[in-house]
């Protein structure tokens, strides 16, 4: 900020001065701002007196933060930098077909990065880091899973770039998610089996057809785009396998096959035929669209479902701003039985490559975006997207711990506040620092074992202490360390090879027939499925199974 002194007043000040006898005249014409409160000390950057606005294309719906949001402002204050995002409104595969249509890139996405690679839409960001060196760091010693196939790396993770970490507290990842409710209302017990699962589902909706004047809806099945992995994904989980995405991988062979056909899967979808002649599952399942899906979810009349937590988070936001904390889920060990069930992952080799931020060729000025995260990349400036400013929304405790006041808690806990008053969604949706900083103390609110403690609820405080649990993870089996090669989701595949037509048929196919499976009458359902398994046969799959099995068995053995 400049500060011009008027002549009026130079006028004046020389004329008080020689009055007093003392002709001292001191002029400038600027000042320094006080310190950001939870910025002091950070540098603004070079160049921050030339504003700039980048557009940033998410492929989650959502809202864009106030104009008015007080953290961004700041941020913008120190860099110059304004991000403006686009959050997806319709079909994600539409929006990018149509961006790479009439090559109508913003200046960085976030959504289906291979089809923007094969494209051409990114460019290459290895010989560019090492001039940002908190960036370089970042991702350096992740060369294998952020390099393409042409030996380019395009993209930047978003998630799980841990350096060092504590223990997961909460499941958030792939789970059979149950209301803390249902499992209260039985005793406090842990269903194995999908039988179970659903045993106690049928129960509760039984003695509630009705919550807080809701319907009660048994089980939900998110299907819409790129998100029905919730009515695809379930049945290599109950062969005690990882979310690999599209294939079981043999834990001992690496060799990958489907499990889309197997007894399991068939097993699967009849069981879901059987709870929605039940009525626990309803055919408007199939047509809700995400957002609908969410609102259905934070009325709280929603008893269980097959997701991913990050993918409903801000559903139980909804019912914990309402204090509806018997509502909210738990993930729950459901396989086949006798099966171990692996939902967990150990932190270790957790970055998939492809889960990622990448600039594209029209962003108006690369070199200072790639230097605005940079500037985000400092610790200090992480803190304050995180967790606000020390004292005011968070508190630093003896041994390194940290917590929220009230006052930042019930901010972090508001979807509305999180997303206008803290700087939450830039830290989401850019690089970041997650688990433990190098002397302990956690990076984020969700690293903090002290504020996971702090947060709990007195309901959820008594729901785990009735199990003798610490943490909800608990409720599964230990974490698995995964192979090098996974998760086979994340592999890259050209877009229009021969493998990723076939990916893309089947994943097709399955959706189609899984839903018709779940709503035939039940004496159709034998033949329904036999004619599933044609047309899966005739569907000329095997070229994806090829190349997963080729890119695998290339990873495992590089390592030995």
């Amino acid at each position: 900020m400049r500060k011009y002194f008027s002549v009026r007043a130079a006028m004046l000040a020389i004329l008080a001065l020689t009055v007093a006898g003392a002709l001292v005249v001191e002029l400038s014409l600027t000042h320094d701002d006080t310190a950001v409160p939870g910025l002091e000390g950070v540098e603004p950057m070079p160049d921050a007196s030339e504003p700039v606005t980048f557009r940033f294309f998410v492929r989650d719906p959502g809202t864009a933060p106030s104009k008015d949001n007080p953290v961004l402002q700041k941020i913008a204050e120190l860099t110059g930098v304004t991000v403006e995002f686009e959050f997806l409104v319709g079909d994600l595969d539409r929006k990018i077909g149509m961006m790479i249509a009439g090559e109508d890139y913003p200046d960085a996405i976030f959504a289906e990065n291979s089809r923007l690679i094969d494209a051409g839409a990114f460019i290459p960001l290895e010989e560019l880091l090492p001039d940002y060196p908190n960036l370089y760091e970042h991702y350096r010693g992740y060369e294998n899973k952020t390099t393409a196939p042409d030996g380019h790396m395009y993209t930047m993770d978003l998630y799980s770039v841990w350096k060092s970490f504590g223990p997961a507290f909460e499941e958030t990842g792939a789970g059979f998610y149950i209301q803390k409710a249902v499992l209260e209302e039985a005793g406090y017990v842990i269903p194995h089996t999908l039988d179970e699962y659903f045993a106690l589902i049928d129960g509760y909706l039984e003695r509630h057809p009705q919550i807080d004047g809701n319907e009660t809806v048994g089980f939900e099945i998110l299907s819409d785009g790129w998100r029905d992995f919730c009515l695809r994904n379930a049945p290599q989980h109950l062969m005690g396998a990882g979310n690999d995405g599209d294939v079981y991988v043999d834990p001992v062979t690496w060799e990958a096959s489907w499990y889309q056909t197997t007894d399991t899967a068939k097993n699967y979808y009849k069981k879901l035929n059987e709870e929605y002649h039940k009525g626990a599952i309803k055919a408007e399942t199939f047509t809700q669209n995400y957002e609908e899906y969410i609102s259905l979810i934070s009325t709280g009349a929603v008893l269980g479902f097959f997701d991913q937590w990050w993918n409903f988070e801000q559903a139980e936001e909804a019912l914990r701003a309402e204090g509806k904390y018997e509502r909210t889920y738990v993930a729950v060990p459901i396989t086949n039985e006798g099966v171990r069930d692996a939902y967990l992952d150990t932190r270790e080799n957790k970055i998939t490559g492809s889960n990622g931020i990448g600039i594209t060729k029209s962003c108006k000025d690369p070199e200072r975006l790639l230097a605005f995260l940079n500037w985000l990349m400092q610790p200090q400036v992480q803190d304050y997207l995180q967790w606000g400013v020390e004292g005011e929304d968070y508190l630093e405790l003896e041994g390194g711990g940290r917590v929220f006041t009230q006052e930042g808690r019930e901010k972090y806990s508001d979807q509305e506040r999180k997303r206008d008053q803290t700087g939450y969604v830039l830290w989401y949706y850019t690089p970041k620092m997650e688990g433990l900083y190098e002397d302990g103390t956690p990076c984020g609110p969700n690293d903090s074992e002290e504020e996971f403690r702090a947060g709990l609820s007195e309901y959820d405080k008594k729901f785990l202490g009735a199990y003798g649990f610490e943490y909800p993870t608990q409720f599964l089996s230990e974490p698995v360390v995964r192979p090098e090669y996974y998760p086979v989701w994340a592999m890259i595949m050209e877009e229009g090879s021969p493998a990723k037509v076939a990916q893309y048929k089947m994943q097709a196919l399955c959706s189609q027939y899984y839903s018709r499976l779940v709503i035939c009458r039940e004496e159709e359902f034998d033949s329904l499925w036999e004619e599933f398994l044609s047309a899966f046969e005739a569907a000329g799959l095997q070229p994806y199974l090829d190349e997963v099995n080729r890119q695998i068995q290339g990873i495992m053995h590089k390592k030995e």
